[in-house]
């Protein structure tokens, strides 16, 4: 009877382990999936058309690898910012049934959970639009010669 104790303990702190890396990713998931997006798609979108002081008409030889590594990275960062928001939904759908007492949810951190997750949710949302919008900025302008 005293290793049941123990292994319940264990499991709540498992438990609470993961819903606190459930919250801090559907909260910074879709902005840090952005801002890596962002960081490669430009580094990718514009060394090979300036590796020097001046601007080339075309992409060096032997780089036209990076335009489907832009794409990849478009996808990637979409994809986490979506499993972000999704992240978010479930924990937002756990929280709500909490119960409404001030308290109770003042110990449980129910309250903060369900901010994180609305937060969550708004983030996540709005970087996986953000990263679209970029797609469109890469199809769109011209890459070297613009």
């Amino acid at each position: 009877m005293t290793t049941a104790a123990p292994l319940a303990h264990q499991s709540d702190s498992r438990r609470s382990h993961q819903r606190r890396f459930a919250s801090v990713f559907g909260l910074v998931g879709g902005p840090l999936a952005w801002f890596v997006q962002m960081c490669a798609g430009y580094a990718l979108a514009s060394w090979p058309c300036f590796p020097k002081d001046h601007r080339m008409v075309s992409p060096l030889a032997g780089y036209a690898w990076t335009s489907p590594a832009m794409v990849i990275a478009l996808v990637a960062g979409v994809a986490v910012a979506l499993a972000a928001l999704f992240v978010s939904w479930r924990e937002l759908i756990r929280t709500r049934h909490a119960n409404a007492d001030q308290r109770h949810q003042i110990e449980s951190g129910a309250g903060r959970a369900r901010f994180l997750a609305l937060w969550g949710i708004f983030l996540g949302g709005g970087f996986a639009l953000t990263t679209v919008i970029t797609a469109f900025a890469f199809v769109v302008l011209p890459r070297c010669a613009g």
